[in-house]
């Protein structure tokens, strides 16, 4: 078969080293561990905090790094009402991997992919007349019952949403329509400053602009029954924004933007875990990885730990990070590459190649937290998790 290098070559392929086979290889000892009673026991401490408002649980970006339909089975068996997504192909890959719950897509309905969204029984969010003319369209054209939408309100993120101002088209349409192809299901919005201790007025004066509109919406006869605004930094802060549904996403998987919104008796779900893969007896004065960056201040002994930035593990992290072997704290030394990053063993007698490293998560009496790597790379534990390469395998426990 052309496909096959080894053939094209003129030599026989391996017959151990099929496509299927070689992807489910793995030799390098990194990988990330998730830990899914963990995202169950999330999932019910926003239910318990949610009272009770149905909870859609937020997947897009695979899952938050952690798997998006190994998450999504937890989530539903342990009582989510539905699912989230950012991309239609989000949507598609859950569909094709036997998740059947509701799926609302959240980026709307883009030209080309209304027969994609009927045909899956995706509930796309939108915010315009022309993405209700597609839908109709495509409910026509495939001969489908019904399509379902959420319509979202721009109530000051201004970023997606129809204006409070516009929003008499949009329910002119619904009329008109009569839910002969398009059932008007939920009406949502976003917060833009939920997680800002500081600035309370902002939310209050969305979530304000938001009933108004719920208000416009009853006025004009319509009553969708899912209405939500609350992330999950909403979801802790403003309880009487619960409405019908909550869209809890990073409380999910176990931590926050910051600490001083997150929600009580969360688990972190994801860890990061590899092995010494080599030892470096390094004298006083040498300078450690690209450009010198360390400066080696005694005799040391480094730990080549085989992770790196193409890993997800950033390299601004380099002059603040740490992992944990044997339970302790060592320092990462110098530049953090592409594949690998140097650790001080030094005061760890004997530490030798095979040994457990914790890049995240727990190890012993030592642990290393989301926000705390955060921290160390200047973003957000969202942008960890998410940010945690295709190349490291996860491991569901």
């Amino acid at each position: 078969m052309p496909g096959r290098i080894s053939e094209a070559m003129g030599r026989p392929a391996p017959q151990h080293l099929g496509t299927r086979a070689s992807a489910a290889i793995e030799v390098r000892p990194t990988y990330a561990e998730i830990d899914t009673s963990a995202l169950r026991h999330n999932l019910q401490q926003v239910q318990a905090h949610a009272d009770r408002a149905r909870v859609l649980a937020v997947v897009k970006a695979d899952g938050y790094g952690h798997g998006a339909a190994e998450a999504s089975r937890v989530f539903i068996e342990a009582g989510a009402w539905g699912l989230a997504v950012s991309l239609v192909e989000e949507g598609v890959q859950l569909r094709e991997r036997g998740i059947h719950a509701p799926v609302v897509v959240l980026g709307g309905v883009a030209p080309g992919s209304a027969d994609v969204l009927v045909h899956r029984q995706l509930t796309p969010v939108i915010w315009e007349v022309a993405q209700l003319e597609r839908l109709s369209e495509a409910v026509r054209r495939i001969g489908a019952r019904q399509a379902r939408v959420h319509v979202k309100i721009d109530s000051g993120m201004t970023r997606l949403g129809v204006l409070p101002g516009d929003l008499g088209p949009l329910l002119d349409w619904f009329a008109r329509d009569r839910g002969r192809t398009v059932q008007f299901e939920g009406v949502m919005t976003h917060l833009a400053c939920a997680d800002d201790m500081g600035d309370e007025l902002t939310s209050k004066r969305q979530l304000s602009v938001f009933e108004d509109c719920l208000g416009t919406i009853a006025a004009a006869g319509f009553d969708p029954p899912l209405r939500h605004a609350c992330n999950s930094a909403g979801l802790v802060r403003f309880r009487r924004a619960h409405f019908d549904m909550v869209r809890p996403g990073i409380a999910l998987y176990g931590s926050a933007s910051a600490p001083d919104v997150q929600l009580g008796g969360l688990r972190q779900s994801m860890s990061m875990r590899s092995s010494v893969l080599a030892v470096r007896e390094v004298p006083e004065g040498v300078r450690v990885s690209y450009g010198g960056r360390d400066r080696l201040h005694r005799p040391s002994r480094l730990a080549i730990v085989p992770v790196g930035y193409a890993d997800g593990y950033p390299r601004n992290m380099s002059g603040s990070a740490q992992m944990l072997v044997r339970g302790h704290r060592c320092r990462v030394v110098g530049n953090i590459t592409m594949d690998v990053t140097m650790l001080d063993v030094t005061d760890l007698p004997g530490v030798r190649a095979g040994e457990a490293v914790t890049m995240l998560g727990d190890q012993g009496l030592g642990s290393i937290g989301l926000h705390e790597m955060a921290d160390w790379s200047g973003t957000l534990s969202y942008e960890v998790t998410c940010g945690v390469s295709k190349r490291v395998p996860r491991r569901y426990a």
